[in-house]
């Protein structure tokens, strides 16, 4: 037996750009057959909604929220919900894994650092990083910038992406001996396709799925989201 899992989707009460609440995405996942979800929200130095001004621990707090409402109705219906981070600097994006809301809270610090600098502060405190769709071009983004070098893995299939962006990823993934992973990188319900990874085991927690990818452990998902649809969407930007 397979377990999936979403390592990359968002929601509307974090990122700005997402539309999707957390009772529709555990049901989209639930109904796509998937076991769990890593909710990766984009991080403060992201497009977040979260007020900037108010104090830190507040901020991580206003910020773990997408992850805790998922949990919570996750826990309803029978679906993990697991907790991740992405980090953004200019349209370049970095997953974290493995470390929690807590751990952000101690480290405020994480907000003055550089894209290469807080890849390394992450590592040091035991979390692994992967850079989110490595070769994604856009209007508001002027360059590609590549962290292979400083990153443990890269997504090799980001199901929002175009295939020749992908097959690009996986390439530079070979050449440096990288962790490869899979995402859907879902905003709205309204995606046509997703991704993720297939174990073969369960997954515990944050920490164990670490171990799984430094093992070399899971399998790359691409599907159709046999959901597709707009409900619970506040819109499809």
């Amino acid at each position: 037996m397979k377990y999936k899992y979403e390592l990359h989707c968002h929601t509307t009460l974090v990122s700005r750009c997402a539309s999707i609440d957390a009772p529709t995405l555990v049901k989209l996942y639930k109904d796509n057959g998937y076991t769990g979800v890593f909710v990766t929200d984009h991080f403060l130095n992201g497009n977040s909604s979260v007020d900037r001004s108010l104090p830190w621990k507040r901020q991580i707090e206003e910020y773990s929220k997408g992850y805790y409402e998922c949990k919570k109705e996750g826990e309803k219906i029978g679906l993990d919900v697991f907790f991740g981070v992405e980090s953004s600097y200019k349209g370049t994006d970095v997953l974290f894994y493995g470390l929690m809301p807590e751990w952000y809270e101690k480290h405020p610090e994480i907000m003055q650092m550089s894209m290469k600098e807080s890849i390394l502060f992450v590592k040091e405190n035991g979390g692994l990083t992967v850079q989110a769709h490595p070769y994604r071009r856009d209007g508001y983004i002027d360059h590609v910038r590549l962290f292979a070098e400083y990153c443990d893995g890269l997504e090799v299939y980001n199901a929002n992406r175009k295939e020749v962006e992908n097959s690009l990823a996986n390439t530079l993934a070979d050449a440096y001996g990288l962790i490869k992973t899979s995402g859907s990188d879902l905003h709205s319900s309204a995606q046509e396709n997703l991704g993720g990874m297939a174990f073969d085991e369960k997954i515990k927690d944050e920490k164990h799925l670490l171990k799984l990818l430094r093992e070399g452990g899971g399998s790359i998902i691409k599907q159709k989201n046999v959901l597709n649809s707009t409900l619970g969407d506040k819109n499809n930007d």
